[in-house]
């Protein structure tokens, strides 16, 4: 066992494992992201998660799985024999160390959802939640002070990684969570980054402005802001970002995560098809010197609508070049919030 427990628990039989992009062909239990089939606990679209143990966070879920009666958990899981997530973050982990490490996981269930909520919604919680998603997923960047215990398997590619990550997380658990501080180079500069941001907007630094009909807000300000900043300041699933620089004006939109997870307690409106808006603003504005109006699909997790150079995108990454655009920032709000609020992108 990974982690023995009680002959009489049901998860005491569970091993960690990971299923990446090959899937999983021993019985197992699948926590945040899905595999094809068996017993599953998520929050993504489409997943398997019984009723009585939906949340709004895997991490919810799992811990409400690990609180079931023991009976309901080995009916649950059948002949699972690993725990596994197809995929590496925070909500991961949180699901992960619920399942494979319950005890622990109550004693720190406030500070794993605030992490989960940090890193899957991309809002600011609190600076512990922060800090926790950051050493998650930092946890072999350059500024980690234990990135050293994952040189052996540099390259024996990403899945393996993504497990002996998991694995060391669910073995220094106590420490990562009861010992945050000692991980501070990984977090503390971003953190302050943030916490200034959001600060300098709670004092008028930048405008944000919200178009309640059209559940959009507009965020202008005088160059880049995080991400975080504008989904915590914003107040609304969908966000403007209007950004203003001595060469002009550029524009990126997204939709909030939360609109493509399944969740219980929030309700984000429909998504729209960015890609019939990125259209007519191209009506507006045409190509040029490489720069379009360019949108992904809604099945995206975090789809953007942006005028810049095309270019794909990996989900949670901010990396395209955006250029500066000929269209004045009235005329390109009233066009999302028309589209937003309507479905209707003809040109006004």
């Amino acid at each position: 066992m990974f982690f023995p427990g009680s002959n009489s628990d049901p998860l005491a039989r569970l091993q960690l494992g990971f299923a990446g992009a090959g899937g999983c062909t021993t019985p197992h239990l699948s926590v945040d992201g899905m595999t094809e089939a068996g017993p599953n606990l998520s929050h993504w679209p489409g997943n398997r998660t019984p009723p009585e143990w939906k949340a709004d966070l895997s991490t919810g879920i799992a811990l409400r799985f690990a609180n079931a009666a023991p009976e309901r958990q080995d009916e649950f899981l059948g002949d699972a024999q690993l725990v596994v997530n197809d995929h590496y973050d925070t909500d991961g982990f949180g699901a992960l160390l619920a399942v494979l490490r319950p005890d622990v996981a109550r004693k720190h269930e406030e500070l794993l959802l605030a992490a989960a909520a940090t890193g899957d919604f991309g809002v600011m919680t609190t600076w512990r939640g922060f800090a926790i998603d950051r050493i998650v997923r930092e946890l072999v960047g350059e500024r980690s002070p234990v990135r050293g215990a994952f040189t052996e398997f540099a390259g024996e590619g990403p899945d393996r990684l993504a497990l002996e990550r998991y694995r060391w997380l669910l073995e220094h658990c106590d420490s990562v969570l009861g010992r945050i501080g000692g991980y501070r180079d990984i977090y503390e500069q971003e953190l302050r980054l943030v916490q200034q941001q959001i600060d300098g907007g709670l004092r008028g630094a930048f405008d944000v402005r919200h178009l309640p009909a059209s559940a959009l807000s507009v965020v202008t300000s005088d160059g880049e802001l995080h991400r975080m900043t504008l989904n915590t300041l914003a107040r609304a699933w969908r966000v403007l970002h209007v950004m203003r620089s001595p060469d002009g004006v550029r524009y990126r939109y997204h939709d909030r995560t939360e609109s493509w997870f399944e969740l219980v307690t929030l309700q984000p409106p429909p998504r729209r098809d960015l890609r019939e808006l990125a259209k007519a603003l191209e009506e507006l504005e045409p190509e040029r010197d490489g720069a379009s109006w360019n949108a992904d699909p809604p099945t995206t997790p975090i789809p953007e609508l942006y005028f810049g150079v095309p270019s794909e995108q990996e989900y949670g990454a901010i990396t395209r070049e955006l250029r500066p655009s000929a269209l004045a920032p009235e005329r390109v709000a009233e066009a999302f919030a028309s589209f937003l609020a309507t479905g209707d992108s003809r040109p006004r």
